[in-house]
Formats: structure tokens, sequence, C-alpha cells
């Protein structure tokens, strides 16, 4: 794994006790699909959005400025936050 989105995936799906298999075949998508979309960093973010919801997470894209402005998909944020490693 070494790209970000990839990390993301793999770590949340462990979180919730799954695999990209398992989470593909929910959303509709071939799991050889999903694992080639990961690898390619080619995930757009409604797939990405379908995911979270898949996992009962949701995913937000979105440009933050300092003074709090968020420009983008704006969806509301989760309060605690899980590192991938």
């Amino acid at each position: 794994m070494d790209n970000e989105t990839e990390k993301m995936i793999y770590t949340a799906a462990i979180f919730r006790n799954t695999n990209v298999a398992e989470i593909a075949r929910t959303i509709g998508m071939a799991p050889a699909n999903l694992y080639r979309k990961m690898k390619c960093c080619t995930l757009k973010p409604a797939e990405l959005t379908k995911i979270g919801k898949v996992l009962g997470a949701e995913y937000s894209f979105y440009f933050s400025f300092p003074n709090g402005t968020k420009i983008g998909k704006v969806e509301k944020q989760n309060k605690k936050e899980i590192k991938t490693a």
C-alpha cells in the first residue's frame, strides 16, 4: 500500500470487521475493480462516499482554510479520527 486512500480504506475495513471484497460487492462493484481503483488512485469522491456509507461512516472531501471556511462537499464530520499506519 503506497497511497493514503488505499490505507484509509483498508484501515476502515479492519475497524468495521470486514474486507475490501465485501465492500465492493455491497456497493455493486466487482472486487477486482475496487482493488484496481484503489491501487491506481482513481476512486471518485462519490465512490468514496458510497464506501463510507457501507462502513457506517461519512466521507468528506473539501478544502479547509485556517479561518474555518470549508469549500467543497462538506458532510457531518466525526469528532474521532483514526490515524493510518
